[in-house]
């Protein structure tokens, strides 16, 4: 299991709004990504710290692209997109894999729904969680290129952790414009904000205070 978990004191969180970082769902900030248990695989590298980055990487990018209307459809695709892997290995199929998954977690549909989710928002969920293990691009005239943008820029994003995040991979200009803040995310943040059920809600105040701070 995923043992980067320090006891530390953290802020309660008192607001869900700052500049450039706005919260689009209107649920508690702890329900907004997986817990360690819902992964397919214990992870560091792709667990619940690495989707809470992502998250907070999507939503930056709503504000900064003015595509708020993909609120709703990025946060699920967010949530998803990595609690089917196995392994931390280069993996075509688990975003495939994620969706397959959905399938038997009733509750997470109906935790989507209940931030705003619509069925006919799925087909545009699976197409970007599916694609953003893949190498191949989407079309720009697909319709579902937005959201899978969104997403692939954002988990992009995180790739700071590794250490070979390339920008000319970035689909979105305005992504391009957010590596030093993903580097501080992360560096200030990893093994910090201990994992669990209230990590995202003990994570967003250390993002609204780094982004002051920036």
């Amino acid at each position: 299991m995923e043992t980067c978990n320090p006891e530390v004191s953290l802020r309660t969180p008192t607001q869900t709004t700052h500049p450039m970082l706005t919260n689009p769902i209107s649920l508690p900030l702890a329900s907004l990504v997986p817990t360690p248990e819902l992964f397919s695989h214990a992870s560091l590298l792709h667990g619940q710290a690495h989707v809470a980055r992502v998250m907070v990487h999507a939503f930056r990018l709503l504000e900064a692209t003015g595509w708020h209307e993909e609120g709703p459809r990025l946060w699920a695709a967010v949530y998803l997109h990595d609690i089917a892997r196995t392994h931390d290995g280069v993996c075509f199929r688990h975003g495939r894999d994620a969706m397959q998954k959905l399938e038997t977690l009733p509750q997470l549909r109906t935790l989507f729904a209940q931030g705003g989710v619509q069925e006919e928002d799925y087909a545009s969920i699976d197409t970007a969680v599916t694609n953003h293990s893949i190498p191949d691009e989407l079309d720009r005239n697909h319709p579902h290129w937005r959201l899978t943008s969104l997403l692939k820029d954002a988990d992009g994003l995180d790739r700071v952790r590794l250490g070979d995040l390339d920008l000319r991979y970035l689909r979105n200009p305005q992504a391009r414009g957010m590596s030093d803040f993903a580097e501080v995310l992360f560096n200030e943040t990893d093994c910090v904000v201990p994992i669990g059920p209230e990590h995202f809600a003990k994570l967003w105040p250390e993002v609204t205070r780094l982004l002051a701070d920036g």
